[in-house]
């Protein structure tokens, strides 16, 4: 059995699973072997490892670095990996804050960031995305995520900011990405998909 090797040393979160999922999709009859230098990304490397049928076969310490050695279950038993989510399944993510969760702002709006950011190698892309109240503030001008907004809308998912609360904020003039909207499509839009996720 081959072996890969993915450096996620130094890597914040949750770049060291985003990596090891795209090695566990690409080389699905490999061993992996993931490095990190993080306890937490070990944590969660293991737990993505489990949820998708993988052992992890050691752990290895060495001062701060440590070694995860994956293998898929399945083919340890001679099966095909199991089926990735199909790219025609449609969902819609709604954003009704520049944050996400409650307490510390500034820690609210990094993890929003990292929400929107990390949904680009989580595919398949959302069909939409609506912002509502502050979060239409992650669409405009001086957005910290602007760039892969875009990106998501050169890929066809469609971009949403609530007009009222574009007014609210005085940021009309200031929307780049993506278009102003009203309650009704709003209200049709999170009514007629399937899957609505709200970081």
């Amino acid at each position: 059995m081959a072996k890969r090797v993915i450096d996620c040393r130094g890597l914040s979160c949750p770049r060291p699973v985003v990596e090891t999922k795209k090695a566990m999709e690409a080389f699905p009859d490999a061993e992996i072997e993931v490095l990190l230098n993080d306890e937490i990304a070990c944590e969660n490397v293991s737990r993505l490892a489990a949820g998708r049928h993988w052992t992890v076969v050691a752990v290895t310490r060495e001062g701060e670095d440590i070694q995860l050695l994956l293998r898929s279950e399945n083919a340890e038993a001679g099966e095909p990996a199991p089926e990735a989510l199909s790219d025609e399944e449609a969902f819609l993510v709604y954003c009704p804050s520049d944050k996400l969760g409650r307490g510390d702002d500034k820690l609210g709006e990094i993890l929003m960031q990292s929400f929107i950011k990390s949904l680009v190698d989580m595919p398949p892309l959302p069909k939409r995305i609506v912002f509502l109240n502050s979060g239409v503030r992650l669409a405009t001008e001086g957005s910290a995520v602007l760039d892969t907004l875009r990106y998501f809308e050169e890929q066809g998912v469609e971009i949403f900011s609530c007009g009222t609360c574009l007014d609210f904020f005085g940021l009309k003039e200031q929307l780049r990405v993506g278009n102003a909207t009203n309650m009704f499509e709003i209200i049709t839009a999170l009514r007629s998909f399937d899957r609505v996720v709200q970081p």
